[in-house]
């Protein structure tokens, strides 16, 4: 009996630096990017959500039922995007 078992990312893959290209158009202005929020589902651009500043770091919220959609703090001389709340964002191309 043949015990080979195959799995999906058995497939021929590269390593992250493959992205890098791909990732570049994330460096540029994000605030027109459409944003869908994870709890309630619905989708503005990231400008119209609510920015709360006054805390260890930045909290923004859905315009719509108020959740937490992404966090940036500065922990130890780097930042640290948290993006939970962030069912999809589309970035639309340059």
């Amino acid at each position: 009996m043949d015990d080979t078992r195959h799995h999906p990312l058995d497939q021929e893959h590269l390593d992250g630096n493959a992205l890098a290209g791909a990732l570049e158009q994330f460096v540029s202005d994000l605030t027109s990017a459409e944003c869908t929020c994870a709890g309630c589902g619905s989708s503005a651009p990231l400008a119209a959500a609510l920015l709360y500043a006054k805390a260890p770091g930045m909290v923004l919220r859905c315009p719509t039922c108020t959740g937490v959609l992404l966090c940036l703090t500065d922990q130890g001389g780097r930042q640290v995007l948290t993006v939970d709340g962030v069912r999809h964002l589309v970035i639309g191309k340059p």
